[in-house]
């Protein structure tokens, strides 16, 4: 059954669904995951007038962090152009704590046999996921692609600015990707902010999946970060209309108010792509998540990249090449908490080597108006550069935030840390010194 000729009916709710009226027409569906006793706890929104004969279904897979307004505001406005919403948070039902690694680690049953329910609706059919749950939902599609005898019952997968690496590395070096990325061939459309984190990283990670025999799709949402449709603090269920008043960045307001619309409109996109029968291999080896390193960790002396930077005064900024002391070239952002609760014993660090310690505080992607405010804050005797296109990180490989490279008189990076720590400490002041022994060369 081809999706050009396919049929689309809705033949009501199963036996078995709870309804409840919240507004618009809302259910449970509960949906086993084999033998094990363990079931998905499914959340259906419906149009307000009910689906039509061809209207989509969109699988809606929870972020890490639960139900949150933005995401459930989006499944709602999807609902009002037409489609069925089946919103599920694997976590939540599998009762695994909310954490990094659990994430990576869930492997692709729940959302495959999500799937595997899902198309017996014989509609078209979209799963949708952000963040880390990426992986997951990859996994689940090949899961399903392995058992089905039609693989073009599921238009695809919409990403929205996915985490798709196995975790953090030592500061500066490549991060890894999943062996999920080079196992998938059915067709992705990924939705990539602007002035998300993993921007500069977009044409490698588009040239995996093209390599994995994927149809991969990507737009990138102007003037936006990531989890830019979680900023809100309250349910927006009946309009978008009041978005940009109740959304601090209007940009953040009009790509949610478009969010909807690009979904759907991303499904015929991957219906009529080439959904192949038979799955990709996939690496044992590169299927479990890195373990984070934390604490400033002693790296291969590598020559520390220029930079030539404004900072909030209006001075330009850059590596001092004739400077015997260190130099901290520091990443970070006002929407990392981590970042912001290092920057007093940052401080802290400057004020006890005030001539044989130069910190720059380059902060990624974030404009001088709102950085000028929200310093005001702080009392800091070092610059904070403004890295506004990100080049300056990237050049860095700088993949979390905060980021830190310490660099020696030798114009060498010695040691790194892509944690935010307290950097008074003794640990941090015994590395410190033993930097500043490194001659200049």
């Amino acid at each position: 059954m081809t999706w050009g000729v396919r049929m689309w009916w809705q033949g009501g709710l199963v036996a078995g669904l709870l309804l409840a009226v919240a507004g618009g027409a809302q259910a449970e569906l509960t949906i086993p995951l084999g033998e094990s006793g363990e079931q998905l706890e499914v959340r259906v929104i419906e149009p307000p007038e009910g689906p039509s004969a061809d209207s989509p279904l969109v699988l809606w897979v929870v972020n890490q962090y639960g139900d949150m307004a933005g995401p459930e505001s989006v499944a709602h406005a999807l609902a009002r152009h037409g489609a069925t919403v089946w919103m599920v948070d694997v976590m939540d039902s599998l009762f695994l704590p909310r954490s990094d690694v659990n994430v990576r680690n869930v492997d692709g049953q729940a959302v495959g046999s999500l799937i595997q329910r899902a198309v017996e609706e014989d509609r078209p059919t979209v799963v949708v996921a952000a963040d880390r749950m990426a992986v997951p939902t990859l996994r689940g599609m090949r899961w399903w692609q392995e058992r089905t005898n039609d693989p073009d019952a599921l238009a695809g997968a919409v990403l929205i600015f996915p985490s798709l690496y196995r975790g953090a590395p030592v500061a500066g070096e490549e991060p890894e990707l999943f062996s999920i990325i080079d196992a998938t061939n059915l067709p992705v459309m990924l939705f990539q902010p602007e002035r998300g984190v993993y921007r500069h990283r977009l044409l490698d990670l588009r040239e995996r999946f093209l390599q994995a025999g994927s149809d991969l799709f990507v737009q990138v949402i102007p003037g936006v970060r990531d989890y830019y449709h979680m900023h809100l603090d309250e349910p927006q269920l009946d309009s978008f209309d009041q978005l940009e008043r109740v959304m601090d960045d209007p940009a953040e307001a009009r790509a949610v108010q478009a969010l909807p619309g690009d979904i759907l409109r991303s499904i015929p996109l991957l219906a009529a792509a080439d959904h192949p029968s038979k799955v990709r291999p996939i690496d044992p080896e590169r299927t479990t998540p890195v373990d984070r390193q934390t604490g400033l960790q002693p790296v291969e002396p590598q020559e520390a990249p220029d930079f030539e930077l404004i900072d909030l005064e209006g001075n330009p900024q850059s590596l001092d090449p004739d400077f015997d002391g260190v130099q901290i070239v520091n990443f970070w952002a006002t929407w990392c908490p981590a970042c912001v609760e290092e920057i007093p014993s940052m401080e802290r660090l400057a004020s006890r080597y005030p001539d044989q310690l130069k910190i720059y505080a380059i902060a990624f992607k974030q404009s001088p108006e709102h950085l000028r405010e929200f310093m005001q804050d702080f009392d800091v005797s070092f610059p904070v550069p403004v890295d506004p296109d990100g080049k300056v990180a990237a050049k860095y490989d700088a993949f979390a935030f905060p980021s830190s490279f310490l660099v020696a008189a030798d114009g060498r990076i010695h040691y790194s840390v892509n944690a935010g720590i307290i950097w008074d400490t003794e640990e941090v002041d015994a590395i410190v010194r033993e930097v500043l022994e490194i001659e200049p060369e």
